[in-house]
């Protein structure tokens, strides 16, 4: 892809697409792209703070941690995702460790740009607070889908969360993940998923891709999902 078809992704979907166009014109003038290989890391839980990252192209996993527990898969990533805003804002570590899932594209701004952006843009911090809430929107979900539900609950609610910026599209999409993966994300054992992920293929509502993809609907799924709390409130 051409760096103008990489920054047209930005200007489509996720956080940046929100913003006022002023804004989303200089953050792309002061961006730098970078490909990142399969398998390397963007950073790592407790890195130095840095700049902020954006997928273009490419899926990334992202490492999560609590306390003194080994790092699990807790998302991945899709192009138009945004991360890295909570460490360049607080001068903090990094909180989660970023890799590539698949090749990527990835556009940055570093901390120096940011700086020169705040000067022409003020509020530039109350647009970076906005990527804050969309992730913790992203954590509530996750802790809901863990907490609560049975197994095709929570393999529906987590493919609706790993839509990401395209969770309201009502289209199909695609993610490179296998069984055991979207199991790990949503808190369920391997004998407890196959089945229910089998429940949802005969439903319609996912299907097995090529190499290890799966392919759904976010809408359609959210759509069952509320059908069903529609039922249980009754």
């Amino acid at each position: 892809m051409t760096k103008g078809e990489l920054e047209a992704i930005f200007h489509r979907r996720g956080w940046l697409a929100a913003q006022p166009e002023p804004f989303r014109n200089a953050w792309m003038e002061v961006a730098e792209f970078r490909g990142i290989s399969r398998g390397d890391r963007l950073y790592s839980l407790g890195d130095p703070p840095g700049g902020v990252y954006g997928i273009a192209e490419g899926f990334a996993d992202v490492l999560v941690a609590s306390g003194y527990e080994a790092p699990v898969l807790g998302h991945i990533a899709r192009p138009g995702w945004w991360v890295g805003e909570g460490a360049a804002v607080t001068g903090s570590p990094r909180r989660v460790e970023i890799r590539a899932r698949t090749d990527l594209s990835v556009c940055y701004v570093s901390l120096q740009r940011l700086e020169d952006l705040e000067e022409v843009f003020p509020n530039m911090w109350r647009f970076l607070g906005q990527l804050t809430v969309l992730h913790l929107d992203n954590a509530l979900m996750y802790a809901a889908s863990l907490l609560k539900g049975n197994a095709r609950t929570k393999i529906a609610s987590t493919l609706v969360r790993l839509a990401g910026p395209e969770m309201l599209f009502d289209a199909e999409i695609s993610i490179p993940c296998s069984q055991q993966d979207l199991g790990e994300m949503a808190g369920l054992s391997r004998n407890s998923i196959g089945p229910a992920f089998r429940d949802l293929g005969r439903d319609g509502l996912i299907r097995r891709g090529t190499y290890g993809s799966i392919t759904y609907n976010p809408m359609q799924i959210s759509r069952m999902m509320e059908a069903g709390l529609s039922r249980g409130s009754r």
